[in-house]
């Protein structure tokens, strides 16, 4: 499987890749009257989201949904609107026609944690599934109740420690390491 395309968020002016998710309530197409259908291997379950946290309240800001035969087919004579908002069509990380949402502005009622990170480290890439947390330079956890942000806490220290467990320490890292950030270490 190919590396998925993540979905977004964000955050302090911010864009982030939601890089784990521990709770309910995120957006879910089929309950919304959606068929999503795979439209790269990049993106298997056939749409990605982007949220904002705007105000401590979490908001999906994105859609962009692959489209179904039959969805494709009732679209050329009118576009489905979601939230009141009509889709664009353009070429995008899902692959094959997909309607995008922009702006949408609704409130996720989502309750739980959700790691966010950013600064992927490009060595530490795998050819399969979302990457982990530990992959990213900046780790924020962010738990919210019913939508709304109730805490947020740095997590890249602990996922700097995680990642010196995980890598085998060799010649190849150090050169890789001394290559990739630089001799004085920066």
């Amino acid at each position: 499987m190919t590396g998925q395309v993540s979905d977004g968020l964000i955050y302090k002016s911010q864009i982030f890749c939601i890089a784990g998710v521990d709770g309910m309530g995120l957006f879910e197409p089929t309950q919304h009257g959606f068929s999503p259908q795979w439209g790269t291997t990049a993106c298997w379950r056939g749409y990605c989201c982007t949220y904002k946290v705007i105000e401590e309240t979490l908001y999906l800001k994105e859609l962009i949904i692959s489209l179904s035969l039959k969805e494709k087919l009732a679209k050329q004579g009118k576009a489905k609107d979601f939230l009141g908002v009509l889709p664009s069509r353009r070429n995008t990380p899902v692959g094959h026609p997909s309607a995008i949402y922009d702006e949408l502005n609704h409130l996720v009622e989502f309750t739980g944690s959700l790691l966010v990170a950013n600064s992927f480290i490009k060595n530490l890439y795998v050819h399969l599934g979302f990457q982990p947390a530990y992959k990213y330079e900046e780790v924020h956890e962010l738990i919210f109740d019913s939508g709304y942000l109730i805490q947020s806490i740095n997590r890249s220290e602990e996922m700097a420690e995680i990642r010196q467990k995980i890598i085998p320490k060799s010649k190849f890292y150090d050169q890789w390491h001394l290559t990739w950030r630089g001799k004085d270490g920066s």
